[in-house]
């Protein structure tokens, strides 16, 4: 697994790596729109080097103080990039959107920065 926190960043080197040792490593990440906009898609770059095999069931977990998403990380971010699980060692890019979704109780015209991290 790899594991690295977000701070607001749009680049890798202004990441903090998570306490731990994690055979798998984020070598890039980027997204765009920067900043995000609420009701438009964010596409995510992420690059990885892996040195172990990503087995089928992995996860990835994305926890901020207002929410918390697992997921499938085989089937919601290696296989939507064209790749298959187990992913053997190597180097990766994975590109894929999502929308980000809105609700009536959003602020208007603001902007909000939130610490996440993801695992």
């Amino acid at each position: 697994s790899f594991s690295y926190s977000v701070f607001g960043r749009d680049s890798l080197s202004e990441f903090t790596q998570c306490a731990g040792t994690f055979p798998n490593k984020v070598t890039s990440f980027s997204f765009s729109p920067n900043p995000i906009i609420a009701g438009q898609n964010i596409t995510y770059t992420i690059s990885v080097m892996n040195t172990v095999t990503v087995q089928q069931g992995a996860t990835l977990n994305i926890s901020t103080a207002t929410f918390n998403i697992v997921t499938d990380y085989c089937k919601d971010l290696i296989e939507s990039s064209s790749y298959k699980c187990p992913l053997e060692p190597g180097n990766y890019t994975f590109v894929f959107s999502e929308y980000f979704r809105t609700t009536p109780n959003d602020p208007k015209n603001t902007t909000i920065e939130i610490n996440s991290r993801t695992e």
